[in-house]
């Protein structure tokens, strides 16, 4: 046990060391951007305080897609890709944000409840994989928009716009449902088993 701590000081010490010259000097000025954002809001950090303003203009309810200044205007860097949370913010409000979030939190739920109900191993780590992609880039997504993240180019699953995401997203969905409807036929087929015997 004492091995593992020190190991993992040696880590928390070491990596920073090392991981500060292995980086190339705009990924230094991004890491240095989100982790002091006030320090210059004109350059390294523009889109963090755009998106940040955005959401903080939609209030409770939101501006209305007229009213919605920070996307209308394009000081939002990227609106349909990268910050289109920040976009639901500004012109839908909390409330707006609120909903998009619960749908992500039902989708994540239904897939978790989906893995438990696989019957076999290749169902499980199927599921477990949709459901990890899903909950990262959700987090990832709406955490670079409101700050607690650096910012980074992993779309909003079913809302940033991109073929490609989409496309990923709605495989990763229909794998759900086929490991979904394979455990409940083979409940069935145990079920009908039971009662013929």
């Amino acid at each position: 046990a004492l091995l593992f701590v020190v190991a993992i000081v040696l880590v928390l010490v070491v990596a920073p060391a090392t991981g500060h010259h292995l980086l190339k000097p705009y990924q230094l000025q991004r890491l240095t951007g989100f982790l002091h954002p006030s320090h210059n809001p004109r350059n390294q950090t523009y889109n963090i305080t755009e998106s940040l303003t955005a959401i903080g203009s939609g209030g409770k309810t939101g501006l209305g897609t007229a009213g919605a200044s920070q996307v209308n205007l394009h000081f939002l860097p990227a609106p349909s890709t990268d910050f289109i949370f920040a976009v639901v913010g500004e012109t839908y409000g909390f409330v707006g944000a609120a909903v998009v979030l619960s749908l992500y939190a039902l989708i994540i739920w239904r897939a978790l409840r989906i893995l438990t109900m696989s019957k076999n191993l290749y169902g499980t780590l199927i599921a477990g994989g949709v459901l990890a992609m899903l909950m990262f880039q959700v987090f990832v997504n709406t955490g670079m928009t409101i700050g607690i993240m650096p910012i980074t180019g992993v779309p909003l699953p079913l809302m940033s716009y991109g073929g490609s995401s989409v496309l990923v997203t709605f495989i990763a969905i229909g794998l759900l449902q086929s490991i979904c409807v394979q455990a409940r036929m083979t409940a069935a087929t145990k079920t009908r088993g039971l009662v013929s015997s």
